[in-house]
């Protein structure tokens, strides 16, 4: 299965990334890329579905830890962050309060339907 990717340059949030909610396990990758600015990015989970018709009010929350603070010698820098949710996830996104150009984040998502 391939990787879904969305990404953010700037302040606020990207767009969602759907996600297969019976899939057992999700892999997030962030990567940063920055040489001179700096800015604050976190990866925002929900469990509500973002692909139904008519749109219902989603719930995002922070995924525990998966904050970055990037500069031109930071994240950027070691490669960047990864985590596994071993629980089902309808979607995830970027948030970004605090992003001075030209920080620019990517998230990607590879899902795994066996533990």
């Amino acid at each position: 299965m391939a990787s879904v990717v969305t990404t953010l340059s700037s302040a606020g949030t990207s767009a969602a990334v759907v996600l297969n909610p019976v899939a057992k396990a999700t892999t997030l990758q962030l990567t940063v890329s920055s040489s001179a600015g700096a800015g604050v990015m976190d990866i925002q989970m929900t469990l509500d579905d973002p692909s139904t018709t008519p749109a219902q009010t989603l719930t995002w929350s922070i995924i525990s830890s998966a904050a970055a603070i990037a500069t031109g010698t930071g994240i950027a820098d070691v490669g960047g962050l990864t985590y596994t949710v071993v629980t089902p996830i309808g979607g995830v996104r970027l948030h970004s309060t605090a992003n001075a150009t030209p920080v620019t984040g990517t998230l990607k998502a590879l899902q795994s339907v066996t533990a």
